[in-house]
């Protein structure tokens, strides 16, 4: 068995030097007191592929349940529309997974798009566009901003996911027009606080901001 020379204390398995003390060991290597077992990992191609199987095996089972069961198996359809955004979900977690102001971006336009398909599949009733919608913009804009500035990004490293929601909720003003979002005090709050959120960014930020405009534009 191995032993520290200047601890004076015993060491199972093989270690080139104390771990205490990092000094030499002296006595004969032996085999460690529990075995070291190999981890299986999994990459993102295995991943992927057994995520790719299960969306294959979906829509075969949802198939085949509406053929079998006919109209009373409605549901099917709507399952066999959400499950590619899923998917697509699952695709961008796994490319974005380092970068995660892309990552949370990419996950609340999904849920829009998401929301937006299951409210029209339910009925139209609205909740998504009138409160899903204008609670998503504000959320994303917030949490870029946060993580932003409590991991320290530069103005350029986040810039594009701090306006690009600022700027898309005011789309929002398309559907109060057309009568479409049946509960529009809602989502003209969320403009509100975001036009707040723009100007204070403006006048606080404004330097950073224009840097980063020059840079871009090489004005």
């Amino acid at each position: 068995m191995l032993h520290c020379v200047n601890c004076h204390v015993k060491i199972r398995g093989y270690k080139e030097s104390c771990p205490l003390c990092g000094g030499e060991l002296g006595g004969e290597p032996e085999d460690p007191a529990f075995p070291i077992l190999k981890q299986r990992r999994y990459t993102s191609r295995e991943i992927m592929k057994i995520a790719l199987f299960c969306f294959c095996v979906l829509f075969v089972v949802m198939g085949t349940i509406r053929y079998l069961m006919g109209p009373r198996a409605a549901w099917t359809s709507a399952v066999m529309l959400w499950a590619p955004l899923g998917m697509l979900g699952l695709i961008i977690t796994m490319a974005y997974r380092y970068h995660i102001l892309k990552l949370i971006s990419a996950e609340a336009y999904i849920a829009m798009i998401l929301n937006l398909l299951i409210d029209h599949a339910t009925g139209d009733h609205g909740w998504a566009i009138g409160f899903v919608v204008p609670s998503l913009f504000v959320g994303l804009a917030l949490t870029s901003l946060i993580i932003a500035l409590f991991m320290h990004y530069q103005v350029n490293e986040y810039l594009v996911y701090l306006l690009m929601p600022e700027v898309l909720s005011f789309l929002q003003i398309i559907f109060i027009r057309n009568g479409t979002n049946p509960f529009p005090w809602f989502a003209v709050i969320s403009m509100a606080f975001l036009l707040i959120l723009i100007l204070g960014e403006f006048i606080f930020l404004y330097r950073d901001f224009r840097n980063v405009t020059s840079k871009t534009l090489h004005l």
